[in-house]
């Protein structure tokens, strides 16, 4: 990928966190947010800097206060010019004023449902309908989120319906100041980007890859590799080509489907389960319809062969840190929060 950070040093945690904030800001509203996981502090300023500056110089960026009330962040009457028209007049909140921007989530880990909600719906939608005090308006909000998650512990995080429509989840609490790096932005590299992303393209055969790709790392969000797909598309449109190639993907994979990761992928056709696969067939009641079996009486290899292309090309894209990252994961006891429908109720997932 070309870069358009001039990153020198810095902690592996920081660079992956500038480099999401890179392809965010080739692509805030269809990315989604990015969940930042820091302390009030120098390395999470130093982050919102060069996300900035990122940015197009134009492009409003709006901090929402903790108790925002529904009027100001929705929109309502106009009191004041009301008074004065003698009729009606709609004041326009502050997701509508930030259509086009990014919205600055303060202390996301507190957000009130009522408000994640409505966030998830104009992050859906695109668009904000104000029905109260009399006003019944329409309008367009295509806006980009950074949920500030100041969150200590496993349990505290922003709302699953938010986690679950951004493309990623940053932790910026393993980095000391001295881990991060000043970087120079190259703005005019990311409004090309921006320009060419609507005709970068992405093949089949790579969206199968990201999907079999989550599903070996037990992502169990069907909106993760929609918004890897996106991210890996920023990344191509980011080294100038108009076509995802691998490493785009596997930097997709990494940075999208990686914190939300709850599962080692297995290899295909490995020993352990082979013999797994075994034991169960010898301990089962047999299938009331057989499966399709060739002229030696065995399972038709076509469903399995293809299953093990899909699984092998998502292999690939896993670059080697993620599985000793997994791994390490796994040994302190799993996962630090659990990602948006992973485990539990699918119909909590948001």
């Amino acid at each position: 990928m070309k870069p358009a950070l001039r990153a020198e040093g810095g902690e592996p945690a920081w660079q992956d966190a500038l480099t999401a904030a890179l392809l965010y800001a080739v692509d805030p509203a269809g990315l989604g947010g990015v969940s930042l996981r820091s302390l009030p502090g120098p390395v999470r300023d130093r982050w919102l800097e060069m996300l900035r500056a990122c940015l197009p110089a134009d492009m409003p960026v709006r901090r929402v206060p903790l108790n925002i009330s529904d009027s100001r962040l929705l929109g309502g009457l106009d009191l004041a010019m009301t008074l004065r028209s003698g009729k009606p007049v709609a004041e326009r909140g502050l997701l509508a004023e930030s259509d086009g921007g990014i919205i600055v989530l303060a202390m996301a880990e507190r957000l009130s449902p009522g408000v994640a909600a409505r966030l998830a719906a104009v992050l859906d939608s695109g668009r904000l309908a104000v029905q109260r005090d009399g006003i019944d308006q329409d309008f367009p909000v295509r806006v980009g989120v950074v949920a500030l998650d100041e969150g200590i512990g496993g349990d505290e995080s922003p709302p699953p319906a938010l986690l679950d429509r951004f493309a990623f989840q940053p932790d910026l609490t393993p980095v000391a100041v001295s881990g991060t790096a000043d970087n120079g932005v190259d703005r005019a590299v990311i409004a090309a980007a921006r320009t060419r992303l609507p005709t970068v393209a992405i093949a089949d055969a790579t969206v199968e890859a990201i999907c079999g790709a989550a599903l070996a790392l037990g992502v169990g969000s069907l909106r993760a590799p929609l918004l890897a797909c996106r991210a890996a598309r920023a990344a191509a449109a980011l080294a100038g080509v108009d076509a995802v190639r691998e490493e785009d993907a596997a930097l997709a994979v990494r940075l999208v489907l990686g914190p939300r990761a709850t599962a080692l992928p297995e290899q295909p056709g490995s020993e352990t389960t082979r013999e797994e696969e075994t034991d169960d067939s010898d301990q089962a009641e047999p299938p009331a319809t057989a499966p399709p079996q060739d002229s030696q009486g065995g399972e038709t290899g076509t469903d399995r062969e293809a299953e093990d292309v899909t699984v092998e090309a998502a292999r690939a894209l896993l670059p080697a840190g993620l599985l000793a990252q997994l791994r390490a994961r796994a040994s302190l006891g799993g996962p630090r929060r659990r990602a948006p429908g992973q485990g539990g109720n699918p119909r909590q997932a948001g």
